[in-house]
């Protein structure tokens, strides 16, 4: 079960680095929290569990090594079957990071590379709008998905992942 954490983020730009140095220091003293380093350690479990994970960023899917093929929300939500002690927010956010910064197939060209970064930026940003729609509908503090208003909006959720799911909102 998820400890309510939800963590927002915004990388500031070179010029406001430049012009407030103390960024850095913010960064730094995050990663060494504790929510910091759960951040991190959920990300490691993400990468390791979609190493051998595909992109269909034209069908706006991720294709799992046994050819299943879902969406940055149910791809989270199957991680977290896995790994019930970590925040499905958290996972979900390193779902997107892995999305924008870790997929690249060593194969692909520079065009191809630009394409895929077109078509990922273009998918996680309705993704991201989508979501914010989704937490409307909730009026916990947490404003995570542990809530139970939040059920009705998970309709692409595969079968598979009915018992987590019921354990969640059950």
């Amino acid at each position: 079960m998820s400890k309510g954490w939800s963590v927002e983020y915004r990388l500031p730009s070179a010029d406001e680095i430049e012009e407030d140095t103390s960024f850095i220091g913010d960064v730094l003293a995050y990663m060494n929290s504790p929510e910091g380093e759960l951040f991190l350690e959920v990300g490691e479990i993400v990468s390791d569990v979609l190493e051998r994970a595909d992109v269909g960023t034209k069908e706006r899917q991720i294709i799992w090594e046994d050819g299943e093929r879902l969406s940055i929300t149910a791809s989270a939500q199957r991680i977290g079957v896995e790994h019930p002690e970590y925040p499905l927010d958290i996972i979900e956010q390193n779902v997107i990071i892995w999305l924008e910064s870790e997929f690249a197939p060593p194969t692909y060209t520079p065009e191809q590379l630009d394409e895929l970064d077109r078509l990922t930026e273009a998918w996680i940003k309705d993704h991201k709008r989508r979501s914010v729609e989704r937490r409307k509908h909730c009026d916990c503090e947490a404003r995570t998905y542990e809530c139970p208003r939040v059920k009705s909006c998970f309709h692409g959720v595969p079968p598979s992942l009915t018992p987590r799911s019921e354990r969640i909102w059950g």
